[in-house]
């Protein structure tokens, strides 16, 4: 196949919440896509399709022409297979474990230039469990870096909770993770053309999310959201940043304090800089890149927002506004 971008889609979430049965959904739901899967363990997993050629040991192509992978080593290996291999496919899904943190899988996507002159990072689709989220939430590690992490979240078995519950979690989720959006459903049934095309990276969206495209604050920044060890810090900075400051400092805090930052995402007003600047992160790593420029009636300002276990907001501002530019 030709290099070019392939859109990749993330699939994650808790043991048992379904994750499965959301991907044969895709399968069924979008005929006409050919699509390559990575499953983590191909022997665990039920794929209504049949398998018909073993391409490899490690991948196979199913019946309705796509592609599924087994990994049990190494992403890349199984990466430079889907793209030197004569597989033709146009999406591909990667569903981790249960147990899986899907930033350490999106790392791959978003920081590997060899990879990404291949595929693209769509987004991260977390399916939830709605029984039993609030009770895991704050407490299992794996599960709240998934939904800090999500861009989309499917809460699944809703017909097992009442209609004041389904609005308490809402409410939560939102407050936690500003930046999914979320769907209420059974058996893993949504509109499956929306979470494969989140276009979650763009800095359209990303400007969007943080309220910057409708010049209003959509989601309450500058305030903390808590639940059980799991909090959200958001903020608003009038003054500019100094570049090298902000840069090495949020890099050093990840590096040193990485295992306790499941996400951050925001926009920089950077002095002297015509264009603001997206900020991301991605396990132990900030990933900064160009938004659009600031238009000559926008209040420049820095909007962004932490998402970790047991975040102090004291803490953080104090050493954000030690980046502040100083003439």
């Amino acid at each position: 196949m030709s290099f070019k971008q392939v859109p990749v889609t993330i699939i994650t979430g808790f043991l048992g919440a379904g994750k499965t049965t959301l991907l044969n959904h895709i399968i069924k739901e979008n005929r006409d896509k050919k699509f390559a899967i990575i499953e983590n363990e191909f022997g665990a997993i039920n794929i209504d399709s049949e398998l018909v050629i073993t391409a490899d040991d490690q991948i196979f192509e199913l019946s309705n022409g796509c592609i599924c992978c087994s990994l049990n080593g190494d992403l890349f290996e199984v990466l430079n297979k889907l793209v030197t291999g004569k597989f033709d496919y146009d999406h591909l899904i990667i569903e981790t474990t249960g147990i899986a943190d899907p930033s350490a899988v999106a790392a791959s996507f978003l920081t590997d230039y060899n990879v990404q002159t291949a595929f693209k990072l769509d987004g991260t689709v977390c399916l939830v469990d709605s029984k039993n989220v609030l009770s895991v939430l704050g407490v299992d590690e794996e599960a709240s870096k998934q939904i800090s992490f999500a861009d989309y979240i499917i809460f699944n078995k809703c017909d097992e909770i009442s209609d004041d519950i389904m609005e308490n979690i809402k409410l939560k989720i939102k407050g936690l993770n500003p930046f999914a959006d979320n769907y209420f459903t059974n058996y893993g049934e949504v509109d499956s053309s929306k979470i494969l095309s989140l276009h979650a990276y763009q800095k359209e969206k990303t400007q969007f999310k943080l309220g910057f495209n409708t010049n209003q604050n959509v989601f309450g920044i500058n305030q903390e959201t808590k639940h059980q060890d799991l909090v959200s810090q958001s903020f608003i900075f009038e003054q500019s940043f100094d570049l090298l400051k902000i840069r090495h400092y949020l890099t050093v805090m990840l590096f040193i304090q990485g295992a306790f930052f499941y996400r951050i995402k925001g926009i920089l007003n950077i002095e002297g800089l015509q264009r603001k600047l997206i900020i991301q992160s991605v396990k132990d790593a900030p990933i900064f890149t160009d938004g659009d420029d600031w238009q000559v009636d926008e209040k420049r300002e820095t909007r962004i927002v932490f998402i970790g276990k047991n975040l102090k907001r004291e803490i953080l501002e104090k050493g954000m506004k030690q980046c502040v530019f100083k003439i």
